[in-house]
């Protein structure tokens, strides 16, 4: 059921891209901008290297543009690309663009379909959680495979990674939290409590040093916020409250692929009844530049890619 929202001017969405990515970003802002609902927020974007052209079109829609600095200090930070900056800003969204009650972010690779789902994520931040999706699914493959050695997945690693193995024995079986899509209040007392957790990973002594070639660097800062979720009593930081909401709010494409109803025009979970999907998140290896083979309810098929525009031509016919 859509959720009654008296209000939503007060929330900043916040994306980022570099000039790589703005294809994808821009996509994300037209998708925005078609929705009743996400057209009434404050739209906000970090600049992790956009051209002037960029910045200019960001701006002609109405957005609030700012390039971040680093927000923390780390070994080799000097190093890292301008983009990684998205990953430290993050638990700092109030300082950025300051003056909003609530920061729902969406990651770049993501467009929005249906923005009543937005008003879940507004309304359970209203209420001092954090709202944000498991990475959970009956459609979702990584449910089926059959257990690795010792039973260590990637959020075993993730954790191991972040903040050592009595740390990824504690809470590696806990599922993924997946930081593209979530809101917060601004005066959530998570923002720190994920500070200082991805403070305490970045700056943890390794063997090998950080590098973003490494899969466990780039989703650092999901790690870090999962931390402070699922933290027993015991660990340095206390559980953050958290609201978690179903997966078509933010559906992984590159998890289970959806299928495509001709007689409303959406991408739809695959299994029934079919609901529409709220967010589409294209992350995956390929994802994003693919073609795919869509199944319909009604028996067909659709071949398309998976982005705004290539789902908005179909729709056309």
């Amino acid at each position: 059921m859509p959720l009654e929202e008296p209000s939503l001017s007060d929330v900043a969405l916040v994306c980022a891209a570099d000039g790589g990515y703005f294809g994808l970003l821009s996509g994300l802002v037209r998708s925005l901008k078609a929705d009743p609902t996400a057209r009434r927020m404050a739209l906000s974007v970090l600049d992790l290297g956009l051209d002037p052209e960029h910045v200019g079109w960001l701006e002609g829609q109405g957005a609030t543009v700012r390039a971040p600095d680093w927000d923390l200090d780390f070994p080799g930070r000097d190093g890292f690309p301008r983009w990684f900056r998205a990953m430290t800003a993050r638990p700092f969204l109030p300082r950025h663009f300051p003056g909003h009650a609530v920061y729902l972010w969406i990651d770049s690779d993501a467009w929005v379909q249906d923005g009543t789902v937005l008003a879940h994520y507004v309304a359970a931040a209203r209420q001092g959680k954090l709202a944000i999706v498991p990475e959970l699914d009956r459609a979702y493959f990584n449910h089926y495979r059959r257990p690795k050695l010792l039973g260590w997945d990637q959020n075993h690693k993730a954790v191991a990674f972040a903040y050592g193995l009595a740390a990824a024995n504690r809470l590696g079986r806990y599922p993924i939290l997946n930081s593209g899509v979530f809101a917060l209040a601004a005066e959530a007392p998570h923002w720190a409590l994920w500070a200082e957790a991805l403070e305490r990973a970045l700056n943890r002594r390794r063997l090998s040093r950080l590098s973003t070639d490494r899969l466990m660097v780039k989703i650092i800062e999901q790690t870090a916020l999962n931390s402070i979720v699922f933290a027993d009593w015991k660990a340095p930081v206390k559980r953050a409250p958290a609201t978690f909401l179903p997966a078509w709010a933010n559906w992984l494409c590159g998890k289970a692929t959806p299928m495509f109803n001709p007689a409303s025009g959406h991408l739809v979970e695959p299994h029934a009844p079919h609901r529409p999907l709220g967010v589409v998140h294209l992350a995956g290896a390929g994802v994003q530049k693919r073609t795919f083979r869509l199944s319909t309810p009604d028996g067909g098929t659709v071949e398309t890619m998976l982005t705004f525009d290539a789902v908005e031509a179909v729709k056309a016919g």
